[in-house]
């Protein structure tokens, strides 16, 4: 790969670039270093604080509660700046919040408190910055730029648990805080002030590494305006959908470590099988990305859904150790299939004119299915001492997820950035 700052002919392959940016910046995202490793922590918070485990979970859903909030906002910045003004700042200010929680003292709001920090300074450095940036540089092949890119987060799946976990054996819960910041800061920000560019043309090219005339002009971006896709029935459906499996998948997700300890298996087996979910998780987003260049992307969707609703099904009173790999995994790939698919649909079903804002308010919708999952799930463990009546909701869920999906309406598969004029409207 050569650098962007060579001869015409070396920028060609510029926007491989912007995507290992966007692979980097998602690896060590809000999302992996504070979603993923939170069930590690738990028992570490309990044996100092005495907190139980609704209450340590609460934090869970205040940090996806305030990005819900935060990230319209967060959109209509990306929108009016640019991704790359938008994402260096808040990369840097999400590492130092997580770094802050060294300082944690015996009180839930402060726990509360700092990680409502870190989704509100993080806002600009999510999934939302980076499927922006990459939607303006590709078309013909956005799914698999996409998909690639959010495999970055399935490659923080893997890595973050068994960091935090080394961390927290070697050094204590307090410096795996600082750890997990320092990769923000030390590991992304440097390659994403580096490499990501907003738009192609600010390199004199065009979508997919084309030729631009190399007159660095912007092109006109057309779609559909945040009002007027709220009067659409493809965002509501959109919302519904991704609402109900945000809130499974995020739910089971932060309660692996307990759910699996409660099982029998030692934290460091624990640590290993949530790894289990990058592991799913990292192929699930490149096939993903490849398929829905090809095929409807709901079909994908409710395909890969359909797995974890089996994989929930024996979770229930699953107890092998290969069974329990094998749903975790299937867990992963169905996390894998949520922010692609959605970041993509948003770009065909309503074009790049308000991408940010639009893919914000959805992504506010995931998020607060991602915020009411985790405290349902540790609720229904302390009204019943298990996991099972949270998984056998799991699997109705979904299913009436997929069952949303199947309603939405056919979007143009004829390599177009842009929404047609009338698509998707009521």
């Amino acid at each position: 790969m050569r650098s962007a700052l060579g001869p015409a002919g070396g920028r060609r392959w510029f926007g491989w670039q912007v995507v290992v940016a966007a692979v980097v910046g998602a690896a060590v995202s809000p999302a992996t270093l504070v979603n993923i490793p939170f069930s590690l922590f738990i028992p570490a918070l309990q044996s100092e604080f005495g907190w139980t485990r609704p209450e340590i979970t609460a934090a869970l859903s205040i940090f996806p509660g305030l990005l819900v909030i935060s990230l319209p906002l967060a959109g209509r910045l990306v929108d009016h700046f640019g991704a790359r003004r938008v994402a260096i700042p808040s990369i840097l200010a999400y590492g130092l919040a997580l770094m802050s929680l060294y300082w944690l003292t015996p009180s839930l709001t402060r726990l509360y408190l700092l990680y409502g920090v870190v989704a509100v300074v993080g806002a600009g450095a999510q999934s939302l910055t980076f499927i922006r940036v990459l939607s303006a540089w590709f078309d013909r092949r956005r799914g698999l730029a996409i998909g690639a890119c959010m495999a970055g987060y399935g490659i923080g799946y893997v890595l973050v648990p068994l960091i935090t976990q080394r961390l927290i054996s070697g050094y204590g819960w307090r410096l795996a805080y600082v750890g997990l910041g320092a990769l923000a800061v030390l590991g992304a920000l440097p390659v994403v002030a580096l490499l990501l560019r907003d738009t192609p043309e600010d390199l004199g090219l065009a979508v997919d590494d084309g030729a631009g005339d190399g007159a660095g002009r912007p092109a006109p971006l057309t779609g559909k305006t945040l009002a007027e896709t709220l009067r659409t029935r493809e965002m509501w459906l959109l919302a519904a959908s991704f609402v109900l499996m945000s809130a499974v998948l995020n739910g089971v997700q932060s309660q692996i470590g307990p759910l699996l300890t409660d099982r029998g298996m030692t934290v460091a087996t624990a640590a290993l099988m949530l790894s289990a979910v990058g592991i799913g998780s990292f192929p699930g987003r490149l096939i993903v990305g490849f398929m829905i260049d090809r095929i409807f992307a709901p079909f994908v969707a409710i395909g890969f859904y359909g797995l974890s609703a089996v994989a929930l099904f024996w979770l229930v009173d699953g107890q092998s150790g290969t069974g329990i790999l094998l749903s975790v995994i299937a867990v992963g790939l169905s996390l894998g299939a949520e922010n692609d698919l959605l970041g993509y649909l948003t770009g065909r079903y309503f074009g790049l004119r308000q991408f940010g804002q639009i893919y914000g308010a959805l992504l506010g919708a995931y998020l607060a299915g991602a915020a009411l999952g985790p405290y349902l799930m540790a609720r229904v463990y302390a009204a019943t001492g298990s996991y099972r009546n949270g998984l056998r909701a799991g699997v109705v869920a979904i299913a009436g997820s997929c069952v949303l999906l199947l309603c939405l309406r056919r979007y143009s598969m004829r390599g177009r950035s842009d929404a047609e004029p009338d698509q998707a409207a009521v």
